[in-house]
């Protein structure tokens, strides 16, 4: 009897430490993590400063021979000379040809100033004012010195009742010719 009473007192020795090695191994699984890092914000980003701001801006453009060509209008501009950028909100542009006005608008645009390229973004809306064609898209790009166009999103292209949708548009603002590419799609309602 000496012999179990032994074994009995080898078992009860083992199942204490068993025990407490589960509810350790217990306790490490359900207790949180400890905090070893403490989290911190993510510092903020430099702020843009513009250099200049203004309210109710209008530029002119004018040929060689002082003929106005052009003008582009805003109600704010911010100028980012770093980066040769000119934020525009709500810009409108003109362009006075032979064959007639052109009109551009948006909710907001930037102009690169050294290559005098608009850059159109939001309810992009062109249009001719003597054929009544307009162009709605929801970013153009504008090469003011080469008089071209293209949207980079799909263009919705309606004059009276008859509507074009495409992919892309391409369009020479001097000669009024517009290319389309992509899937293009036409519903054409016949006068009556």
């Amino acid at each position: 009897m000496t012999a179990a009473k032994g074994r009995r007192r080898v078992r009860k020795r083992l199942s204490i430490p068993l025990l407490l090695c589960a509810a350790l191994l217990l306790y490490t699984m359900l207790s949180p993590p400890p905090t070893l890092i403490k989290e911190r914000a993510a510092p903020a980003g430099p702020t843009r400063v513009p250099e200049s701001y203004a309210k109710q801006v209008s530029v002119n453009d004018f040929d060689a021979n002082g003929v106005l060509e052009g003008s582009t209008e805003a109600v704010t501009l911010r100028r980012f000379p770093g980066e040769g950028i000119v934020e525009l909100d709500e810009p409108k542009r003109h362009n006075y040809t032979t064959d007639g006005e052109w009109v551009a608008n948006a909710m907001s645009g930037q102009l690169r100033e050294k290559t005098e390229v608009l850059v159109l973004n939001g309810e992009v809306r062109l249009q001719y004012d003597s054929e009544n064609l307009q162009f709605l898209t929801e970013r153009m790009i504008i090469n003011m010195p080469k008089q071209a166009a293209r949207s980079t999103t799909s263009v919705r292209i309606w004059q009276g009742d008859n509507e074009t949708v495409a992919d892309q548009i391409y369009i020479n603002l001097s000669r009024q010719v517009a290319s389309l590419s992509g899937s293009v799609r036409t519903v054409y309602v016949p006068e009556s």
